[in-house]
């Protein structure tokens, strides 16, 4: 019985069995892992179709006598190329994962192995995770800096372009905090740990996107529910094709060829690379433009944004204070050096004078009103005009005139007292940052609201609101405050998104449907945003809105295409077309058409890393 086929066949036998068996392997452990579950997933599908296909072919090829001439068919090729096919898809899909996550690779390489670390007064060289709180470390120029951590000695230039987005090289001196994953470019510094190495800011980064890729949002929760009852509805609708084209009298091999076409073309891997090939591109490109996805669930939220909420302080400002204008008659310098070594945003503000320090004892700090010292045995003081007040100190027509214009403006004003007699007043504002006002009116061009909430008083809401084109904001709010204004926007079914610190708005950030995050906060494991900006730049908002809507669009596409394919494949490979044009799909064709869905799906999804956001 054996030996009736030419040599060509055997050889056809032999490699579609290395093929069958080693490239197919993954296939059959896994559909048989999801069995064991009671789940048919897309590897059952191309089990079946490519074991039906392979076996009755060496069925036919051993023991042809037992099978009439009609039905003596090989289809080694075809379950061959259904394997090869899909193995082509799944390799184009995981080289398009790899590619959107090189951040991460980027991320991962600035991770220091070893670090130089100070015990008893000596050098030590010691894993870099193993560096904890308060452990002094050395780091020469060109090491990366092995943890979080704030300069106690030296001075240098670090590159902390792949954690900040920031270009050009940044200047560090004492005090200064520098971030796990720099690289230190010029001089040697010693640093002390502010927190542990395993917490660092880049530890952080790395394990959120992480945690962002393998998340899904709800439509494509749907897919998989879908998935799920779609395989055992084809594997149904395979057993009746072939049932009716058998009972039509059609011949045995015709009959299979039909079902096992359905089989195969029906394979959901388009359904289900639809989403989460999405996903991995949107969170890849969000890094690469410096914006951290958390919760990629936020992509379906972003389809119609109704309210984009701003925080005021450090979001539309940039949370550093400046010196918009002064007077000072004399001692110019001992004011200045009075606020030196206080850590307080008026306090830096006043530094910004270029003078010689003097030296100050007895500093105090008067919670809410001021900074008291003693300069050569006279009382000093840099206070608000309520601390004047309480001091009986009166002011001359000049301090009093440049109070009531500055306090017009909505600006803080503070005054410079040498032995109960004003010499000088300072007026400070939080400077605006110079995207504000771009970022606004684009939200307004998407038919967006956009609202600012602040704790500060009416005249200082109402000259930052001005000066970004903002027309509804609400001034001397609490958290709670804020927190209350989103939900009762949410209760009326707006969709909202909320931009703030991270921190003292943590409440409003988890209410609302977006939460952004402007820039990285001390410790990203408190933020409560769903995406955190990256880069100290307010146009993230825009491109975070507009990748989000861009990746639910591509993931609406994928969804699309891969349920219209089916719809169309299945009926066509099932013999539709044979009654009136004699077509009957190959399965070897069914395999071909089936990757093309997911290679379109894949592609897809890649332009994500490219398109203008």
């Amino acid at each position: 019985m054996f030996f009736h086929f030419s040599f060509s066949n055997y050889i056809q036998f032999l490699l579609a069995s290395i093929i069958q068996f080693y490239g197919g392997y993954e296939f059959y452990k896994s559909s048989l892992k999801s069995l064991k579950n009671r789940i048919a997933d897309m590897n059952l599908l191309i089990t079946i179709g490519t074991f039906s296909a392979y076996f009755y072919s060496v069925a036919v090829l051993f023991f042809k006598d037992l099978f009439p001439a009609e039905m003596r068919h090989l289809y080694f090729e075809g379950s061959s190329a259904i394997i090869t096919f899909v193995l082509i898809g799944r390799y184009l899909e995981l080289k398009t994962r790899q590619s959107a996550t090189e951040f991460m690779k980027k991320l991962l390489s600035l991770k220091p192995d070893k670090a130089i670390k100070l015990v008893d007064g000596k050098e030590e060289v010691v894993d870099a995770i193993s560096i904890k709180k308060d452990d002094i470390v050395i780091v020469r120029p060109g090491d990366k800096i092995p943890v979080d951590a704030v300069i106690i000695e030296g001075q240098t230039e670090v590159d902390q372009s792949v954690l900040t987005g920031e270009s050009k090289l940044v200047y560090k001196k004492i005090g200064d905090t520098v971030l796990s994953g720099s690289i230190n470019k010029s001089g040697l510094i010693k640093i002390k740990a502010i927190k542990d190495a395993k917490d660092s800011v880049l530890n952080q980064i790395i394990k959120l996107l992480l945690d962002a890729q393998s998340k899904k949002p709800q439509i494509g929760k749907l897919a998989d529910r879908i998935t799920t009852y779609f395989v055992p509805a084809v594997l149904i609708i395979s057993i009746i094709v072939f049932d009716i084209w058998y009972f039509l009298g059609y011949p045995l091999n015709f009959s299979l060829t039909a079902a096992i076409s359905v089989l195969v073309i029906a394979c959901p891997c388009a359904l289900g690379l639809a989403t989460p090939i999405t996903i991995v591109n949107v969170v890849g490109r969000g890094a690469k433009e410096g914006l951290l996805f958390k919760e990629p669930e936020v992509i379906e939220k972003s389809e119609k944004i109704d309210y984009v909420i701003f925080d005021k302080t450090g979001t539309l400002t940039e949370g550093r204070m400046k010196v918009e204008d002064y007077i000072v008659k004399d001692f110019l310098p001992v004011f200045v050096s009075l606020e030196k070594g206080i850590n307080h945003p008026v306090a830096q503000s006043i530094l910004q004078f270029p003078v010689e320090y003097v030296d100050i004892e007895d500093k105090q700090i008067v919670i809410g009103k001021g900074v008291v010292g003693v300069y050569k045995g006279s009382k000093v003081i840099m206070c608000n005009k309520k601390f004047l007040e309480e001091m009986n100190i009166q002011l001359e027509k000049e301090f009093e005139e440049f109070y009531l214009k500055n306090k017009e403006k909505g600006n803080t004003v503070i005054f410079g007292v040498l032995d109960g007699k004003v010499y000088g007043a300072f007026s400070i504002s939080d400077s605006i940052r110079p995207e504000s006002k771009e970022v606004v009116e684009k939200l307004k061009n998407k038919g967006i609201k956009v609202v600012m909430l602040t704790g500060d008083n009416q005249k200082v809401a109402e000259k930052v609101a001005k000066e970004v084109g903002i027309e509804e904001f609400y001034y001397d709010l609490t958290p709670l405050d804020k927190y209350n204004f989103i939900k009762d926007l949410k209760e009326k079914g707006f969709i909202v998104v909320f931009v703030g610190d991270g921190i003292n708005d943590a409440p409003s950030m988890v209410e609302s449907d977006i939460g952004i995050a402007v820039e990285t906060a001390s410790d990203l494991a408190k933020e409560s945003g769903s995406i955190i900006l990256l880069k100290s730049d307010l146009r993230g908002v825009i491109k975070a809105i507009n990748l989000c809507q861009k990746g639910l669009k591509t993931i609406k596409q994928n969804l699309f295409w891969a349920y219209i394919y089916n719809i169309i494949g299945i009926p066509i490979a099932g013999g539709l077309l044979y009654p009136f044009f004699g077509i009957l799909l190959n399965p070897m064709y069914a395999g071909l058409a089936m990757s093309f869905s997911s290679i379109t799906v894949v592609l897809n999804a890649l332009k994500l890393r490219y398109i203008y956001i």
